[in-house]
């Protein structure tokens, strides 16, 4: 990383939640290391309009946030009258698209829940899903829209680029315990407790994947694969920056999941609770 390292205590953290990447997870792991009312919730339904909103936030809010999370593009940043540091999760490309498809299979109040039971994954691919979405929404802003609506290798370029100079962590979900760990590391959260949200476990395996759509969503998608790499490689680098205390943090990240069946549907019913104070907080 080749800013500096602040702590979370001079500077607003911002969460770059990027769909499909386990983002649910780490917000309510977020909920329980921040005030809630120190929380700016960009809300997840309508995010368009909720960022919008607080980007019309008077700057003595925005001055109180300790956090901004959620579905928004690179650059709050620029409105913030503290200095910010970004963190976000990055999805392997074919498992982002996989996901997407089934979770709007199985998710009711989801946009394309009824085009995912019409439309085979392929189709669905081609039709629904948002092609290279982490590559635009990293880019940041262009021109009047909150972030580009094509992706080319100048977009590609501007992503790499806020990745490595604006970017506090950079985590991958193929290894979000180590991503947590990395986060315990460098912003000193606790992660006393820890399970997943909105896992979908209706899914197909990517080798289970024709090799026909496979070559298809790699060619669509190679924007983020590309860039995938990329933050794959600043991972490693910040996980071999930080080894020691990383291995050391995962010991207590794993035992963080470890939880008794009543302890864990504790921590969910709780996080949810919760959840719903910091969206309500924010749409005040």
């Amino acid at each position: 990383m080749r800013r500096a390292e602040s702590s979370r205590s001079d500077a607003v953290l911002i969460f770059v939640h990027l769909y499909k990447t386990g983002g649910t997870t780490l917000n309510r792991i977020i909920e329980w290391e921040y005030k809630l009312s120190r929380i700016g919730q960009v809300e997840p339904t309508w995010w368009r309009w909720s960022y919008r909103r607080i980007m019309r936030w008077p700057r003595p809010r925005l001055a109180r946030m300790e956090v901004f999370k959620g579905h928004m593009p690179f650059g709050l940043h620029r409105l913030l009258p503290r200095p910010a540091n970004y963190i976000t999760v990055l999805r392997e490309p074919v498992e982002r698209a996989i996901s997407d498809y089934y979770y709007a299979r199985r998710f009711g109040g989801h946009r394309y829940h009824r085009a995912a039971h019409r439309l085979s994954f392929e189709e669905y691919f081609i039709q629904k899903h948002e092609h290279n979405l982490q590559s635009r929404i990293l880019a940041g802003p262009n021109s009047h829209e909150l972030f580009p609506s094509v992706c080319d290798d100048a977009i590609l370029a501007r992503a790499k680029e806020n990745l490595a100079g604006q970017f506090l962590v950079v985590g991958v979900t193929e290894r979000f315990d180590e991503t947590l760990a990395l986060l315990r590391v460098i912003l000193g959260w606790k992660v006393k407790r820890y399970r997943s949200f909105r896992v979908a476990g209706n899914r197909i395996s990517k080798q289970e994947i024709a090799p026909t759509t496979l070559a298809l969503i790699q060619e669509w998608e190679r924007f983020d694969i590309a860039l995938y790499h990329y933050a794959a490689s600043l991972f490693e680098k910040a996980i071999a920056t930080h080894r020691e205390s990383v291995e050391a943090a995962l010991l207590s990240i794993r035992k963080a999941r470890d939880m008794t069946p009543l302890e864990s549907r504790y921590y969910w019913v709780s996080s949810v609770a919760r959840a719903a104070i910091c969206r309500a907080h924010s749409l005040l």
